[in-house]
């Protein structure tokens, strides 16, 4: 979830790239405005059918915090009872090999010359934090380069999802998951180039600020205040209000709808436990309200 609300605060942000020049951000006169309506809070929802056992959806963020690691009562409760555990795309070394691939181009193409000797000099010093050699970074694809900037640095910790994960593997619960990780990479991948660069000059020019939102956005996501990280996302002026909701289709909007519909099988089977970025689940085209009006009685319970 850290790493969809870093895409869409910097997609709010990303204009024409040219050479590297950074301009200063321009907070937005009043926070964006997201019908977030009766999902504006919670991050655990119960989801319910006559002759059906009761199964789960909990929002998550991409983060490896201690703060965010340990888990309330209530959701460890839920998650213990539950037979199945479904998440958005399951991170086995199959896929994670897959995606790798997805990120690197396979022939003579260069990250420089796809995004700049400018951009790409600057990108390297900062991907270097992640672990990224200058001759990998030298293959990287635009997208890539964005989303791994979008995130924090690695903390030694394991994200929450992964955690989840490992969790479930413990016991003894079927694992499945709701997209392919190819398919997650499509998300940024099928953006038009100039689109990626952009993000990515963002990503870079305005590195240090996003960082900070670190804190900002564990305190909103603590709180379970879904419609504060919505508002978060729109904290400044985006430069083509067109390409930002086109963005938020792609990005959000399309997959709820996506995610609803494949985890119907499971939800139909009942005792299921239901792991996505927390930013799906917010107002009436997230998928708790989603699921509401595919007949399912949704309650928050934490």
């Amino acid at each position: 979830m850290k790493r969809l609300l870093a895409v869409a605060l910097l997609w709010s942000l990303a204009g024409p790239c040219g050479a590297l020049e950074c301009t200063p951000l321009v907070p937005a006169a009043t926070p964006a405005a997201f019908a977030v309506g009766k999902y504006a809070q919670g991050l655990l929802f119960r989801i319910s059918k006559a002759g059906i056992p009761p199964s789960h959806i909990f929002g998550t963020i991409h983060l490896g915090d201690r703060r965010v690691l340990d888990l309330p009562r209530v959701v460890l409760s839920s998650f213990e009872q539950s037979r199945h555990f479904v998440m958005e795309a399951v991170l086995d070394e199959a896929g994670i090999a897959e995606f790798s691939n997805l990120m690197f181009y396979g022939d003579a193409t260069s990250f420089k010359e796809q995004v700049g000797t400018e951009l790409a000099s600057a990108a390297e010093l900062l991907l270097a934090r992640y672990g990224i050699s200058a001759e990998i970074a030298h293959r990287i694809r635009p997208w890539a380069a964005y989303m791994t900037l979008s995130v924090p640095p690695p903390s030694g910790l394991l994200p929450l999802d992964l955690a989840l994960m490992q969790r479930a593997k413990a016991h003894g619960m079927a694992i499945s998951g709701l997209e392919s990780l190819a398919e997650q990479a499509r998300a940024l991948g099928d953006l038009r180039l100039e689109d990626q660069i952009a993000l990515l000059q963002d990503a870079v020019c305005h590195y240090e600020l996003l960082q900070q939102d670190l804190e900002p956005l564990t305190a909103l996501y603590l709180k379970r205040d879904l419609g504060g990280l919505m508002a978060l996302a729109g904290k400044y002026k985006p430069s083509s209000a067109q390409y930002y909701q086109c963005f938020l289709d792609s990005l959000l909007w399309r997959r709820n709808r996506r995610m609803a519909a494949r985890m119907q099988p499971w939800l139909k089977k009942g005792n299921t436990f239901v792991a996505v970025g927390a930013l799906h689940l917010v107002g009436d085209k997230g998928v708790p309200a989603l699921l509401e009006r595919a007949g399912y009685r949704v309650t928050r319970i934490y």
